[in-house]
């Protein structure tokens, strides 16, 4: 089996790296933005058409939340166009395509936990963006599986968990907000 990956130095693609790294049957090509821009449809295409996974994941992603308000385009690039743009490269050569997105795809109104069927309200414009960028996956690659996800944290990068074990370790009390489930 040959997976692509998409965004191999962020949390998620990170894992991917580490998770594939050690089964033997899988030859995975994992690519990070210096050496994959998704928005870019020809550069997409080539490495996909060169490459020919069988599966796509795209674990690629703009994923700051609050600066999405102020940065609409690029979260916009970068969460719908270039999941438009691997979608129907993985089309091309018959691939399935595993698309992270998000639960702010919902307007978290249900006071339950969600289910995939249940109706999509974006509350911002970072939510606007994924659920684009899942639509795209929809309509260019029927053969598609698209993973909602929330709270993600792992031993790379940033996340609120790595942020509460450091502040922990310097303070005997901590402040957080208290209306966010995850």
């Amino acid at each position: 089996m040959k997976v692509l990956i998409t965004g191999k130095n962020g949390q998620v693609g990170s894992c991917l790296v580490s998770q594939m790294s050690n089964i033997a049957s899988i030859d995975f090509l994992a690519l990070g933005r210096d050496e994959l821009d998704i928005t870019n449809a020809a550069q997409v295409n080539k490495i996909v058409n060169e490459y020919k996974p069988s599966v796509i994941i795209n674990a690629a992603a703009y994923t700051e939340v609050d600066k999405a308000e102020s940065e609409i385009e690029l979260a916009n690039a970068i969460n719908n166009l270039g999941p438009k743009n691997l979608a129907k490269a993985a089309a091309q050569v018959n691939a399935t395509i595993i698309h992270i997105s998000t639960d702010y795809v919902y307007d978290g109104k249900i006071g339950s936990p969600f289910k995939e069927i249940d109706k999509t309200a974006p509350l911002n414009s970072y939510g606007a963006s994924k659920l684009s960028g899942e639509e795209q996956v929809r309509i260019n690659q029927p053969n598609h599986i698209i993973l909602r996800t929330s709270w993600v944290f792992s031993s790379y990068g940033n996340n609120f968990m790595k942020t509460m074990i450091k502040i922990g370790q310097d303070k005997n009390e901590l402040s957080v907000v208290s209306d966010q489930l995850g």
